[in-house]
């Protein structure tokens, strides 16, 4: 593997901070109630903050699982980056910029096939991207890889009769994981 003449220790700090600005963005996008004419501030709060904070929530845990999943590809990098790992990095990185977007659009219409087709496809894509820099690390795509990008698709026939909380369908996709490592499927 050729290098791409940076650190490794310096790439993942640059990763660290790209997934922080990331989440920042994504909180920050969480505003106040604005109560209608007629309306109460909790009623408000309850319609339209809360449920943005739930969708921050969500995305926020699995942006820490792709962290971890990432830390960990880190570990086995050599001291200079590989060319190739450094493209697939990237790759992931521009997508998780885009997440914050994602995550406006759909809440701005949580039961739109639309809406949740452009988060769960970009969730999809930073989830094969992260994949990708797994198999040039290692050697090896994770079966992993495909069920997450499954199960973020999943969200998607779900929207209209589930609107936001299609989202949670995502949380199966670790017990999945478990179930298949005990009984002895690599994932």
């Amino acid at each position: 593997m050729t290098s791409h003449g940076i650190t490794t220790r310096r790439l993942e700090a640059f990763s660290d901070a790209v997934l922080a600005v990331a989440i920042t963005l994504m909180v920050l996008r969480i505003g106040t109630p604005t109560p209608a004419p007629g309306e109460s501030m909790g009623h408000a709060f309850v319609n339209v903050t809360l449920p943005a904070i739930i969708y921050f929530l969500i995305t926020f845990a699995v942006i820490v699982i792709f962290w971890t999943h990432h830390h960990d590809i880190f570990r086995q990098l050599p001291e200079m980056t590989p060319a190739r790992a450094f493209i697939f990095n990237m790759g992931f990185l521009a997508v998780v910029c885009l997440l914050p977007f994602g995550l406006e659009f759909f809440t701005s219409d949580t039961r739109s096939y639309v809406t949740v087709a452009v988060y769960a496809g970009l969730m999809a894509l930073a989830s094969l991207m992260l994949g990708l820099l797994s198999r040039e690390v290692t050697g090896t795509l994770p079966a992993s890889v495909a069920l997450s990008v499954i199960v973020f698709l999943l969200a998607i026939p779900f929207a209209g009769l589930l609107g936001g909380w299609c989202l949670l369908i995502w949380w199966i996709d670790e017990p999945i994981k478990r179930i298949l490592r005990r009984r002895g499927v690599a994932v």
